[in-house]
C-alpha cells in the first residue's frame, strides 16, 4: 500500500516520523513471530521498538492495525511469480513450470509465515480489513492464473473445461494451506520435496484440465520410477 503522509492526528509525517512508524511495525512483526496477535500489548511493542506507548498511538489505534500495516508490506505477486505466469507454458514442461510456481509461493511463506498466518486466521474470523488485505495480495496472481488456465484448456472441448476463476481460487487455496502445514512436523513422514512434487502435480493437472497434461507424459511413465515425481512414485523398496 502507499506510504501514509500523515499520522492519526493529521500531522504531516516526515522522514523521522516514517522511520518511527516503521520501527513500530518491525517490532510488532518480530513479536508476532513468537506470540499470537491476541497476546501482544501496545506497551510490549513500545518496549521492543524503543518508543513510548504515546508515540505508538500517534500512528496506530490498535495492535491489529499495526499487524495489518506489517501484512500490507507483503506482496504475494512477486516479480518472479508474475514473470513465470506471463511467459508461455509449453505442454511438455507443465510439471517444471508448476514446480517453479509452487517453490516461489512457498518461499514467500517461508519469509513471512508469521504475518501471513495471522492475516489468514483473522480474515477467516471475518475481519473485513484482513479479508481485503488477503484479496489485494493475491489478486494479481489470481488473474494471471485465470489467463493461464484459459490458455492451456483452450484445446479441450468446451464442456470439459474448468471454470478459470474457480480453478484459480482452488489452486491458490491449496497452495496457501500446504505452505502453512509444510512447516509442521509430519506424522506420516511426508517430506518437503515430496509435498512440493505433489503440489506441482496437482497444479499442473488443474490448470491444464488434466487430460492434456497427462497426454504429454512420456510413454511408460507409470513403470519408470526414475521419471515419476518423487511424491507420486510407488515405493519399490529401493
Amino acid at each position: 500500500m502507499a506510504r501514509p503522509k500523515q499520522n492519526l492526528y493529521g500531522q504531516e509525517m516526515g522522514s523521522k516520523g516514517f522511520q518511527t512508524r516503521e520501527k513500530i511495525i518491525d517490532a510488532t512483526t518480530e513479536l508476532l513471530g513468537r506470540r499470537p496477535l491476541r497476546d501482544i500489548k501496545v506497551a510490549e511493542i513500545g518496549q521492543n521498538a524503543g518508543v513510548s506507548t504515546a508515540t505508538i498511538y500517534l500512528y496506530f489505534e490498535t495492535v491489529s492495525d499495526i499487524a495489518l500495516a506489517a501484512i500490507d508490506r507483503i506482496d504475494q505477486a512477486s516479480p518472479e511469480i508474475v514473470q513465470l505466469l506471463e511467459r508461455e507454458w509449453k505442454r511438455d514442461k507443465l510439471l517444471q513450470y508448476s514446480r517453479e510456481l509452487v517453490n516461489l509461493h512457498f518461499s514467500i511463506w517461508d519469509r513471512h509465515h508469521a504475518l501471513l498466518r495471522v492475516r489468514n486466521f483473522v480474515a477467516d474470523e471475518g475481519d473485513r480489513r484482513f479479508v481485503d488485505s488477503r484479496r489485494r495480495s493475491v489478486e494479481p496472481v489470481h488473474l494471471l492464473l485465470q489467463e493461464k488456465i484459459r490458455e492451456l484448456q483452450a484445446v479441450l472441448p468446451e464442456e470439459r473445461r474448468l471454470d478459470p476463476p474457480s480453478t484459480a481460487s482452488v489452486v491458490l487455496a491449496m497452495l496457501e494451506r500446504t505452505a502453512q502445514v509444510i512447516r509442521l512436523p509430519s506424522a506420516h513422514k511426508a517430506t518437503r520435496p515430496r509435498q512440493v512434487d505433489t503440489a506441482a502435480f496437482l497444479v499442473a493437472s488443474a490448470i491444464s484440465g488434466g487430460a492434456p497434461f497427462m497426454e504429454t507424459l512420456p510413454a511408460g511413465l507409470a513403470d519408470s520410477a526414475e521419471q515419476l515425481p518423487s511424491a507420486i512414485r510407488v515405493n519399490r523398496g529401493n
